[in-house]
This record gives structure tokens, sequence and C-alpha cells, in this order.
């Protein structure tokens, strides 16, 4: 996934006639306004980040981003899906190959933490720009954060030693698991973000199978 440079390092198009290929171009002007939404939104919260930012961060002219998107929501959803599914990806690939789920579990928070750590302006992007939107915005975030829990908690066994949370409280934890992403980055900190794998691996597995083992297995997660 790429870095907090994404909408610097997507090259700009020569001026003038060019004669590349009009796919091309239109991709290229829609992956670097998805990045450029991503930057703006991240240096200047959601609603501080207008158009002329967006654009400015994508290298292209206002003229040209209503060319692709009728205002702002529509980009800033644009650029959330790719996010999102790119997560998931690197979740559940992380947990092939793991033997037991518990170790599941602390192999994908581990991963997912490595690329937010790397990448602090996806948390400014996707979890603490929302709550300022309100509305939409703030729905779109939610349904992320539990895909987000479901994909890390995946497979949860059933049966003696095993507990299934209810809707309310797998809520109340991926509101939680965004939370300890979002100090880390809101302190400027986010290369710390490692640090949290423990606290963060014995919060998802407390409602599982209960404090004292989710806290042994904790123990064994942490910076690799």
């Amino acid at each position: 996934m790429a870095g907090d440079e994404e909408a610097g390092k997507l090259h700009r198009l020569p001026s003038g006639k060019h004669g590349l290929p009009r796919e091309y171009v239109s991709r290229n002007h829609r992956e670097r306004l998805t990045a450029g939404v991503i930057a703006a939104v991240a240096e200047h919260g959601f609603r501080d980040a207008g158009v002329t930012q967006i654009a400015a961060f994508a290298g292209v002219s206002r003229r040209t981003f209503y060319d692709y998107f009728s205002d702002k929501d529509e980009c800033y959803f644009a650029a959330y899906g790719p996010i999102e599914e790119s997560l998931l990806q690197i979740i559940s690939e992380a947990g092939e190959g793991q033997r037991g789920w518990t170790a599941k579990v602390r192999v994908r928070a581990q991963s997912l933490v490595d690329v937010l750590a790397a990448n602090p302006n996806l948390v400014r992007f996707a979890i603490l720009a929302p709550p300022t939107a309100g509305g939409k915005v703030v729905e779109r975030q939610r349904k992320f954060l539990r895909r987000l829990l479901d994909r890390l908690t995946a497979d949860a066994p059933e049966g003696r030693g095993y507990v299934r949370p209810g809707d309310e409280e797998l809520e109340a934890l991926a509101g939680a698991m965004a939370a300890v992403f979002g100090t880390r980055v809101a302190d400027g900190k986010a290369s710390r973000l490692p640090e949290d794998v423990p606290q963060l691996v014995e919060m998802i597995l407390v409602p599982f199978v209960g404090r004292r083992r989710a806290a042994a297995e904790a123990e064994t997660a942490g910076p690799r």
C-alpha cells in the first residue's frame, strides 16, 4: 500500500498534446484525485479540505476535478473503498498458514498495525476525519471499522471455551479499536503504533475467550 506521499508519486501528465490513450489519461486523473483527497483530508480535516485543496494535491485543475466527481463527498467515498479492500486483503493474507485462531488474530492485528504505522494519513483520512463530517461519512466509517473487526476475528471457533459476542458489543469493540489507532496518530506518534499490538490483541480477544486467556495470548504479541 502506498505511503503518505502517494499523491506526489503519481506522475503528472505532460501538458499540451501528448498522444496518450484517453483511458490512460482518465485513469491517471482519477488515481491522482483519490490520492489527492486522502492527502487533503489528512492535512486539513474533512470540513476544511475543499475541491481546491484536493485538486492542488492531485496536481490537476478544479475543472478536471469536476470532470470526474460531482463534489468532495463523491471523491472521498471513491478513495475510501480501495483503502478498505486493501486493508481487508492484507488482514486475510496475514492469517493464512497460522495454526490456531488466536494466533491468526495476533498476526492479523500485527499486519494491520504495521500498515497503519507506515501510512498515518490513512488513519487521518479514514478514522480521525469522519466524526467531524457526520452523516454518510460517519456511517461509512462505522461499516468500515466493523468489516475490519470481522476480518480480524474471522473463523472464530464456537463451543466450549468460546463466546460469540453480540452486535452491540462488537460495534463497541470496533470503536475502541479505532481509538487505539487514532490516539497514536493524533498525538504524532504513528511510528509507535506497533507498541499497542498487545493491548489491541487483548482487547479483541476478551469478548471471545475471556479476560484471563486474552491477557495470556496478548503477552506473545508485540512489535516485530
